[in-house]
């Protein structure tokens, strides 16, 4: 089968070339892949400046397609079926793991397309049976791509941030990428107004666009924040988004950076919370998939390129020239879904 693959870090290019068809272990379904957002960490991935897969390894941890074929102990009513990666795979022993929560394992998950496991820049993808999740009908697999990582993570950080807090409270989002736009979209749905905070003027256009508030800086935002989600993880801003947190506000971690030295003093004096996101969970990206099928949400807007074309989006995201999401298509397994 045809993949992208990647056989050194750092990287600037894929490899387009042909792999062995992926082993299909007991209780796993072969996904013949339709779609595959790309995603900053692939970015930093190759940049050598994340995580570290064993090489070679094909990247791609956002993949919708068809279950083509199952192995013995998986359903054979998968095959047919639009699906989308749930891609944390923990140990199962530990206590994170034994409460159905892989993508906190304390012993370090494996990631589909990050760590471990190989990803969706590929024709083909094996995975867990149970670590699917049907695409609904009425969402095209390029859409439901690009909801794959940014969907369940947008979602979990949402219920946090809502959670015992007023519609009518402050809500701020740093960073206007695909995270930070459908977790706007998603407090909006609940009757929030959340501010976008996005220097990249091509981004602020496109939440203007949509009916939702952006400025350029947090200085525009106003008073502190309730509440301040930091989709961006830039280093250099973190102490700066602590200070526009109000006194008992929370400041909810998405995006993350190394911080060499940050003063907390303003954490103990206003009495704040920090809290980390991490991904979230299979529900969570089930709810997202259908949100956005119903219209209540919607997906970020998609550039496409084939997955030959791969190095040619890459090039575009290091340049800051996409104000959307790059996803990639593969035309063996579209089968009339793509969109």
């Amino acid at each position: 089968m045809k993949a992208a693959v990647l056989r050194e870090l750092p990287a600037e290019r894929l490899d387009i070339a042909e792999v062995p068809e992926p082993e299909r272990p007991p209780g796993s379904v072969e996904v013949a892949i339709s779609a595959c957002g790309i995603c900053g960490t692939d970015l930093h991935i190759m940049g050598g400046t994340s995580y570290r897969p064993e090489l070679p390894f094909v990247l791609g941890h956002e993949p919708v397609g068809t279950v083509v074929s199952v192995s013995p102990g998986a359903d054979p009513a998968l095959v047919g079926r639009r699906v989308a990666a749930a891609i944390f795979t923990g140990c199962g022993r530990c206590a994170a793991c034994q409460a159905g929560d892989e993508r906190l394992c304390e012993r370090g998950a494996r990631v589909t397309g990050v760590l471990g496991l190989w990803g969706g820049f590929a024709e083909r993808l094996s995975l867990a049976a149970d670590h699917v999740v049907e695409v609904p009908a009425g969402l095209a697999d390029v859409a439901a791509a690009s909801l794959v990582d940014a969907g369940p993570t947008a979602h979990n950080a949402a219920r946090v941030a809502l959670a015992g807090r007023p519609r009518s409270g402050s809500f701020v989002v740093a960073g206007a990428g695909p995270v930070g736009l459908v977790l706007a979209e998603l407090l909006a749905a609940e009757g929030a107004d959340p501010v976008l905070v996005e220097p990249n003027p091509l981004r602020r256009t496109m939440v203007a666009d949509r009916g939702l508030r952006a400025v350029a800086s947090l200085e525009e935002t106003g008073p502190p924040a309730d509440v301040l989600i930091d989709c961006a993880g830039v280093a250099g801003a973190i102490a700066a988004m602590l200070a526009r947190v109000a006194s008992h506000g929370l400041y909810l971690s998405v995006g993350y950076a190394a911080v060499p030295e940050l003063d907390l003093a303003i954490v103990a004096r206003r009495e704040l919370t920090i809290r980390g996101i991490r991904s979230g969970t299979p529900a969570d990206l089930a709810r997202v998939l259908q949100l956005a099928a119903d219209g209540t949400i919607r997906p970020p807007d998609c550039q496409t390129w084939d997955l030959a074309d791969i190095n040619d989006a890459l090039a575009e995201l290091r340049g800051g020239r996409l104000a959307g999401k790059a996803v990639i298509t593969v035309a063996a397994g579209q089968a009339g879904h793509g969109g």
